[in-house]
């Protein structure tokens, strides 16, 4: 009865951390949209010089945003893992997520705190668009395995355990979502980057509410 107790326990803990985590990036992404700026936009029409000028105004409004991505990113990173850990019936596919998430989150880290280095310590245009160009990369791969991929290898590895049908075949949108923000990010004709995010975090969110519901 006590491990049975447990169990339900950690379904809870983990659905509670997966709201927590897409709520504190939806409230990190809230205030990058009040800050105005825009680097993916700098990047595509060759405005960093503009862009670099519009961030000493908003630089605090950026470092409380990188700290609520980065907090997310933990949240949502341990919520993948408890989620991995549900899916009893298909351990091979657990492990994969186990090494998609742990390898995503210390990318996505080192992606904001990139970012938010051109508001902090503003270079010279030119090496500004080149760490720009850098930490939009990373963020989108990171982007790619914490709300694309992980949506998709959870929704398959527990569709036999804990995933219901509507929740498999929205972490199936996700994963489609994620890898045309890949096709876009090769083959740079557009930035898809920020389509994959109502699908990602919709999930996290939808997982969070179904584990809590189990218990």
């Amino acid at each position: 009865m006590e491990e049975i107790s447990n169990k339900k326990k950690t379904l809870v803990f983990a659905g509670y951390v997966s709201i927590a985590g897409a709520v504190s990036m939806l409230a990190g992404a809230a205030l990058w949209g009040a800050s105005a700026t825009d680097l993916w936009q700098a990047l595509a029409n060759n405005q960093m010089e503009s862009h670099l000028a519009q961030l000493e105004p908003v630089k605090q409004l950026l470092v409380a945003n990188t700290i609520f991505w980065i907090l997310g990113v933990l949240l949502l990173g341990t919520a993948v893992s408890l989620m991995s850990g549900f899916c009893s019936s298909n351990p091979r596919m657990a492990q994969l997520t186990l090494v998609f998430i742990r390898s995503a989150v210390p990318i996505a880290i080192v992606s904001f705190i990139i970012m938010l280095s051109l508001a902090i310590h503003p270079p010279a245009v030119d090496s500004a668009n080149n760490i720009g160009w850098i930490g939009v990369r990373l963020d989108g791969l990171a982007t790619v395995l914490i709300i694309g991929t992980s949506p998709l290898f959870l929704s398959i590895g527990g569709r036999t355990d804990w995933v219901p049908g509507w929740l498999a075949v929205w972490g199936y949108l996700a994963g489609i979502a994620g890898l045309l923000v890949v096709i876009g990010m090769l083959t740079g004709v557009v930035d898809l980057e920020f389509f994959i995010i109502p699908f990602g975090i919709g999930w996290m969110i939808a997982a969070g509410v179904v584990l809590i519901r189990k218990k």
